[in-house]
């Protein structure tokens, strides 16, 4: 085997390669920023959080978070509403239009992976699962990095296949 300098430099190509590709079609949607298509796909997998969770999620000071809030509910993507659970929370829901932009991004980004997929054989591709699963539980020490793990993916896809990453993060409390 090669020096592990090599593998590793080859992982951090790898990442970022991915991370452009998903950026590139996640791009096509047309949302005015990468933090706001994120925070479409978060809300879509988690209703009814608070501003705060999704700021904690998406790594921005609260008022950038009431800023990208505030510009996706001008654009009728995202209403606010009051807390079921505490009247004096205030959550985040997507309208009818904010869904289906979160389904546009999801499948703008299960085409990006797809297309890098497609140039392995499925023999790989099926050496790689447990791998891919192993890492994901190895950086997910708790729910908190879990939501930011998982924060722009199909967790309707994962959840019946049993998530690593959720299995990680209930593992750990």
């Amino acid at each position: 085997m090669k020096d592990d300098t090599y593998i590793n430099n080859l992982l951090g190509a790898f990442a970022t390669t991915v991370t452009a590709t998903i950026d590139e079609h996640v791009n096509t949607v047309g949302c005015r920023s990468a933090n706001a298509a994120t925070a479409l796909v978060t809300i879509y997998n988690h209703p009814d959080d608070s501003i705060d969770v999704l700021r904690k999620i998406l790594n921005l000071t609260h008022s950038g978070a009431v800023r990208l809030i505030n510009g996706l509910e001008s654009e009728a993507l995202i209403e606010r509403r009051r807390s079921e659970m505490d009247g004096r929370s205030v959550v985040i829901r997507l309208t009818d239009e904010g869904v289906q932009r979160a389904k546009q991004i999801l499948t703008a980004r299960a085409n990006a992976t797809q297309s890098i997929m497609q140039s392995i054989t499925v023999e790989q591709q099926q050496l790689l699962l447990p791998i891919l699963e192993q890492a994901l539980r190895t950086v997910t020490h708790d729910v908190s990095d879990a939501r930011k793990i998982c924060r722009l993916c199909n967790e309707g896809v994962c959840r019946v296949q049993g998530c690593p990453v959720e299995q990680s993060a209930v593992s750990h409390t």
